[in-house]
């Protein structure tokens, strides 16, 4: 859906304060929630400039549902892009920080999978990963949009071998988690899947 849930909003700010990137790209972007967050951290609260033409960090957005899109995003964000992200971020550059928010489960695993990789292509040192673990999050078509259907189920042991820090916060129907992923890691552990012929 165009938002996500509240809990983990703490644990984005510690994972934005301690890496700090000069850019970020909030795929999945919805509300732009995140982004305004992010904005307002790393360029008001830490940079002290809190108007627009004096904003050093580069924050773009990717939106699948351009319907979600009014006004208030396109002033946070530095650009948005309309379409799928699987496709749009082999069209961009490098970013220090991409989030992936609540976007996983909605591909297909294999696809999911293979987005992931070309995220890791476009980041420069991290990436960060909100979202729900377990069957219980079921979701069909919403808001007129095809797009906001589960088509994945997701867990910790998934996940975990590439993560360098995480949270999760037990929220109905389970857990959600947020994850902070060093590329280095994703990288070693793709590596040490081909070595070990598990990819």
């Amino acid at each position: 859906m165009p938002t996500s849930p509240f809990a983990h909003i703490q644990t984005f700010v510690n994972y934005l304060i301690e890496t700090r990137p000069a850019s970020v790209l909030d795929i999945g972007l919805g509300n732009g929630k995140l982004g305004f967050i992010a904005r307002d951290l790393l360029d008001v609260m830490l940079g002290e400039r809190y108007r627009r033409e004096q904003w050093q960090v580069r924050i773009d957005g990717i939106e699948i549902f351009a319907d979600y899109i009014q006004n208030h995003q396109r002033d946070i964000y530095d650009h948005i892009y309309i379409g799928d992200a699987y496709d749009i971020i082999e069209t961009l550059g490098s970013y220090e920080m991409i989030l992936i928010g609540d976007v996983l489960e909605h591909f297909e695993k294999d696809k999911a999978w293979q987005f992931l990789d070309r995220c890791a292509q476009h980041t420069t040192a991290h990436l960060i990963i909100n979202i729900p673990l377990g069957p219980e999050w079921k979701q069909p078509e919403i808001y007129g949009n095809p797009h906001e259907c589960h088509r994945s189920v997701w867990t910790w042991p998934e996940l975990a071998p590439f993560t360098w820090k995480y949270k999760f916060f037990e929220l109905h129907p389970a857990t959600y988690a947020t994850l902070l992923i060093r590329k280095g890691d994703y990288i070693d552990h793709k590596i040490n899947l081909l070595r070990t012929g598990t990819s």
